[in-house]
């Protein structure tokens, strides 16, 4: 009786500790499916922006002196007309590198600026791609990619720009080659003068939450360097021509569209 009730027993010994430990395995192999799940489904947070900007430029700019010195129907001061502002649109896409470090490449227009009358048009088309990145001094996104509150940050970003003026039929341009004035009245010279340049800005904003559609409202202030120094076109034997408000090679006529900028954007987190 007593070796019945001893075997009986260990039975039940090794049952429940067979049991436990078949237990403590599953529990194991549902631990580590769990743990490569969360890591396979492991988001990551981006956002798209879309703003507006408004650049002051400076008022004594090349632009202008070679306006006021090559036309001289312009009443004095109205060369002034258009050239002192920058109206700009953009949109970016970007995502976290961190908690509070974020990449960002965009695409910049600006809308035409110049003068436009019945006898004399003198405008000038830009847009850039850029790329940079955005710091955030305080409230980042948190992990489910939205802001907990107000959120100053800084901006760093540069970008390649591309210009084209548009010049007034007849303007009169410095050949490169032969260092004298070629005339523009054909169609082989009278193209817009192009140009290309780096850009860099830097930007220190704030970013605010809404309720709508869980936008985020922001707006920053920035200082953008932006000089096309090698605005040029060529004539139909592919001779460089540059504008020019004297006859010296030395007095090339550039587009310096550094200065100040401000800007307003609506930026949407999302996550994938």
């Amino acid at each position: 009786m007593i070796r019945k009730v001893l075997a009986l027993t260990a039975l039940l010994v090794l049952g429940v500790f067979t049991v436990s430990i078949l237990a403590q395995t599953e529990d194991e192999i549902v631990a580590r499916y769990l743990k490569k799940t969360e890591k396979k489904h492991h988001t990551r947070t981006g956002f798209f922006s879309a703003g507006f900007a408004y650049g002051k430029l400076q008022d004594d700019h090349d632009y202008n002196k070679f306006v006021d010195y090559s036309n001289g129907n312009l009443v004095p001061g109205k060369a002034l007309d258009g050239i002192y502002r920058s109206d700009q649109i953009g949109v970016e896409l970007g995502f976290m590198l961190y908690s509070s470090l974020a990449f960002k490449a965009g695409f910049e227009y600006w809308t035409k600026f110049g003068s436009d009358r019945d006898n004399y048009q003198s405008e000038i088309q830009v847009y850039g791609l850029t790329g940079g990145v955005d710091y955030y001094l305080l409230n980042g996104p948190n992990a489910e990619g939205r802001l907990q509150g107000i959120s100053p940050r800084l901006s760093l970003a540069g970008g390649i720009y591309f210009s084209n003026w548009e010049v007034w039929d007849g303007y009169d341009p410095i050949n490169f080659t032969t260092g004298l004035p070629e005339l523009t009245l054909d169609d082989d010279n009278s193209g817009p003068m192009k140009s290309t340049a780096p850009g860099i800005t830097a930007s220190l904003g704030v970013d605010v939450p809404t309720p709508v559609f869980e936008l985020v409202l922001s707006a920053q202030g920035s200082y953008q360097y932006l000089n096309f120094s090698k605005v040029k076109a060529y004539n139909s034997i592919d001779d460089e021509l540059y504008a020019s408000y004297t006859d010296d090679i030395n007095d090339r006529v550039e587009l310096d569209f550094s200065g100040l900028r401000g800007k307003i954007e609506l930026r949407r987190f999302f996550q994938w």
